[in-house]
Formats: C-alpha cells, structure tokens, sequence
C-alpha cells in the first residue's frame, strides 16, 4: 500500500492540473512510442544500407538497392503484387458492398446469425482457409479434382488456384469480414428519405442500390478500398502458402525467403531494400487513407429529429438475397471447415466413400501432443494474455493524453500511435530480428516469447488507440472536473472515475486483440526459434512437412476454440446489456 501511494503521489505531480506535469506524462509517452514504432522502421533502414550479417558493422552503401533495381525481376515482383493486390481489393468489394447493404438496409432474415458467422471469418486464420482450399482445388490432391477425374475421365485439373487469381479469390474473399465492419456505419446512418425518394419515381431496388447508396458513402467504399490494398501489399500467407510452389512472387514472400531462405545465407541488406519500397507505399497509402476518413465526414447524412433508419422489404428478393449470402458464408466458413474437419479423421486425404467412411478415426487428434508438446500450447496462452494487457495499456494512456488533455502536441502522439498501421507486420518483425541479432546485448530477446510479444503489440496499438479513442470521448469532462473539485488527485480520477467508465469498451477491445495474437502468423513465422513456437507456426510445420492430416486436426481445433469464444462473448455481452436495460 505504502509503494501504491508513492507511485500515485508520482502520476500525481506529473499530471497535475498544471501544464508542466501534463507535458512531461504525455513527452515520456510520445518519446516512449517514438522508440517502440520507429526502432523496427531504422532497423529495415539499416539493414538495407549493410552487407553481411547483424552486428557486422562495415561502412553504408547503396550497393543493396543497386543490385535488387538493376534486377529485371524486381520488377516482375513489383507488378505481381500490384496484381495481386487489385484482384484482391476487387473480390473483397464484390461480396462485401452487397453484404452491407442488404444486412444494413433490409428486411434480410437471420441477421444475428450472419453477424455471428461473420465474426468468426475474422477470427479464423486466414492460412487455415487457404489450406482447406487447396485441399479442395489442389491440381494433383484437391478433392474437386479428383472427383472430376473420376467422373469424367479427365486427365488435366478442372481447376486450380495455383495462380495471381487464384490468390487474389482466396484473399479477397478473407478480407470481406473486416470490410463488411468498416462499412457497415456509412450504411447504417443513411436517411432513408433519400431511397425512398427514388422508389417513390418508380427506381427499382436495384438501381437505387447502384445509383444512390454506392454513390452517398463512395468516400468511406473508397476508404476501405485504400485500406485494403495497403494490407493486400503486405500479406504474407496466402502468397507463401499459393504463390511460393507456383514460383509466383509478391514483395511480402520475397522478404521473407530473403530473411529465412529455404538453402543459403539470410540477405538482410536485399530484405532490407525490398522492404523499404513496401514501408514507403505503406506510409502513402496510410496518408490516402486519413484524408479519406476526413473527406468522408462531409457526407454526414442523417438529418435532425425526423431521421428514422428504416428497412427496405426486399420482398421476392429475400431469398435470392439469402442465396447470395450463404454463397459467402459457405465460402468463408462452412466449406473450408467441412474440408478441415473431414480430413482430420482419416489417415490421408481420399474422396468420401464406404472405404474412407471405414477408416474415419480421431487418431489425428489423439497424438496431436506427441507431435506438438506443450510448449506451443504455453507459448500462445502467454500471447493471449500478455499481448492485449501491454497494448490495451499503453493505448488507454494515449488515448487518455490525446482526448482529454490540452497538451500541444497530443496530435502528433496519435499519429505516431496509428503509424504501425502503416507498417506491414513482416516488415515490423523483420525489423525486430535484426535489432535482436544485431545488437542483442541491449535487446536481448532474440528467440524468445518476449520478442514476439513486442511484435504483436507493436502491430496493435494502431487499433487499440482508435477504439479508446471513440470510447474516451463519449466520457463527459464534468465527471472528471466533479473529482477534481472534490479533491481527488489526476491520477486516481483516471482509476476510480475514467477507467471504470471505459472499460467495457477496453476489455472487448482487448478480447479483439488477444484473438488477433492467437491467429496471427506472419510475425511470429518470421521470429521463429524453438524456445518461442506458437499453435499458428505448428500448423505451418506441419503444413511444410506434407502432415496434411495434422495439419487439418489442429485446424479444426482452432476454429473450434474461436467459436467458443465468440459464443462465449455474445452471450456474455448479450447478460450485460440484459442487466443494463433493468437498471
């Protein structure tokens, strides 16, 4: 008690009333996100400008970025990615624009339901997906192809997504989850005077879709089409998993074979220069983004007290609109799930069967710890735990400086908050590894869980700020100005009197985070060792090692374990607002 009340009497003369105390608290913070965001970034910079190994030394030269552009390839990288990343943006928007629109503007049945399912295409590893697919439409084991083999005598694949498009299908539609929850605020505030203006002059529906509601949040479609394609350039999955046994390359996995080559030495200073192209149009498109999320506010469209959100009654069109839905859901969810879980029970992958129906087994299952150990089990629960506390922390701080103080420069210590949006995840952790390597003995976590952890909260913090944010500022200021009068010290408003109010919104957030950590692979593949293997890197291992049936057993646990969790949640979340409406 007694280290309690020095540390608030501390807080307490750094945030008093005084601008000198607030100036120092939010100086420390700054200079504190300054060093975490900014030291991977130097580090990508460094390494570029550096032959040989970490920690070599040796004078700067450009001799990196010479022999990577005076590389015709390059170049051929550089427009697969661009490919790539526009067919994904395109197939994200084609399911996404109609999903919103009919969950948001309609009368569409099972709305709860869909939201659910919707909720869990995001949390499902996007590499999980991508196995299941190639498990259905591989040319030489997809079931697809076997079956249309067998059907039809056929002695070349029906199809295969070992291909730009077919990596752009597989990603885009992953991304339409997260798209569907960016868009769905620009459609739900939509007066509906403005449809129902143009039903009355006999538009159709559909029409009216086209040429009014598109139209109307063009900003925020052109918002989340910004967004998407700064993250399609930085994926690593789907390109790795499709794209390295097609030899089809994009700048993520060439950072990454770089950094981790399959026979060889690591290239950093080429990782380095291949990287600072992807950190340069990540900071663009990050830039497009904001003033994009600004322009859109001009487009405010609910009016005074006649505004009333109504639905449109879709009427003939319900169920072609159900079969459109479900089209999805079967895509994102249901039959990547299916491919999984049927795979899991039988020894190797075979078409259905009386044969295989004989030899189902939860073998797979059973022997999952003789294989994995219960080091990668450990390793994640400490990323589920520890990642969300760190990130929540320091985004509650900042969110704290930034809405509610009236230091000069608190809009600068946003921006450096939303900087790791910016920055792609293989390139933070590459960043990261070579801090590790170069000079581990001030950073000496290099393959351990701490750097992994470091990573991820790093990676999260652009989130966690933007949802404190919104959830800050509906605190009213009088609250904090009635415990001040009373006598209560700054530091103790913020615990007893702020922090309580925000903290449904902290904790869901922070669920959201810890959710992320567990299915995230990207950075945790990329800062590897044995001491720090998480479930996400076991299942790449297995993935690489051909085990396709432990791969898929794993899998289904995952996504097992995330449907718990979100039932969990909702009807958690569902009792809450149950006793609030009864106060």
């Amino acid at each position: 008690m007694a280290a309690q009340g020095r540390t608030m009497g501390v807080l307490d003369r750094l945030l008093r009333n005084g601008p000198d105390g607030s100036t120092i608290f939010a100086g420390g913070l700054l200079i504190f996100l300054a060093v975490i965001v900014g030291a991977p970034a130097a580090m990508v910079a460094l390494m570029s400008l550096r032959t040989g190994f970490p920690g070599e030394g040796g004078p700067l030269t450009l001799i990196n970025f010479i022999r990577v552009y005076t590389d015709l390839s390059t170049y051929n990288v550089l427009l697969n990615t661009l490919l790539f990343a526009t067919g994904t943006v395109v197939v994200a928007l084609i399911f996404t624009v109609p999903l919103v629109w009919l969950l948001m503007r309609t009368d569409l049945p099972f709305k709860r339901t869909i939201y659910v399912l919707l909720t869990l295409g995001i949390l499902i590893p996007v590499f999980l997906r991508t196995i299941a697919w190639i498990l259905l439409l591989s040319p030489r084991i997809g079931l697809v192809n076997q079956w249309a083999s067998q059907i039809f005598g056929l002695d070349h694949p029906l199809v295969s997504l070992y291909n730009l498009p077919g990596m752009a299908f597989i990603q885009g539609v992953s991304f339409v989850p997260g798209a569907f929850f960016m868009l769905a605020a620009a459609y739900r505030t939509m007066d509906p005077a403005l449809e129902e203006a143009a039903y009355t002059a006999g538009v159709s529906k559909l029409r009216t879709f086209f040429w009014i509601n598109i139209p109307i949040t063009l900003p925020a479609i052109a918002a989340v089409m910004v967004y998407l394609f700064m993250t399609a350039i930085a994926v690593f999955e789907v390109p790795a998993i499709i794209g390295l046994p097609a030899r089809i390359l994009v700048l993520s996995s060439l950072i990454y074979t770089s950094t981790n080559p399959p026979t060889g030495l690591p290239e950093y200073g080429v990782a380095g220069a291949y990287g600072g192209v992807m950190l340069l149009a990540g900071l663009v498109l990050a830039y497009f983004y904001v003033r994009l999320v600004r322009q859109g506010k001009k487009y405010t469209v609910i009016t005074g007290r006649g505004y009333r959100p109504r639905e449109i009654a879709l009427g003939r069109w319900k169920w072609p609109a159900m079969a459109f839905v479900m089209l999805y859901l079967s895509m994102e969810v249901f039959i990547p799930f299916l491919v999984l879980l049927w795979t899991s029970l039988l020894p190797y992958l075979q078409l259905p069967s009386a044969a295989a129906l004989s030899s189902i087994s939860l073998k797979n299952y059973r022997t999952i710890p003789d294989y994995t150990g219960a080091l990668p089990f450990i390793n994640t629960a400490i990323l589920m735990v520890a990642v969300p506390f760190c990130a929540m922390l320091l985004s509650v701080l900042v969110s704290w400086v930034v809405i509610r103080s009236q230091v000069s420069f608190r809009g600068i210590l946003d921006t450096v908050a939303f900087l790791p949006h910016a920055m792609p995840s293989i390139l933070l952790a590459v960043g990261l590894g070579y801090l590790g390597l170069a000079y581990r003995n001030i950073f000496p976590f290099y393959g351990t869980i701490v750097i992994i952890i470091i990573a991820h909260t790093i990676n999260w913090i652009a989130y966690g700020t933007r949802t404190t944010n919104s959830v800050m500022i509906q605190v009213h200021r009088e609250l904090e100005e009635a415990g001040k009068v009373a006598g209560v010290s700054t530091p103790r408003v913020f615990l007893r009197i702020v922090l309580p109010l925000v903290a449904a919104g902290v904790f869901n957030s922070g669920i959201w985070i810890s959710m992320l950590s567990y299915r995230e692979v990207t950075m945790a593949l990329t800062l590897y060792s044995r001491k720090n293997t998480v479930i996400s890197t076991v299942v790449w291992q297995f993935w690489g090692s051909g085990w396709v049936p432990e791969v898929s057993a794993l899998g289904v646990i995952l996504v097992i374990f995330a449907v718990i969790v979100v039932g969990a949640l909702r009807i958690g979340f569902s009792r809450v607002g149950e006793v609030g409406s009864s106060v």
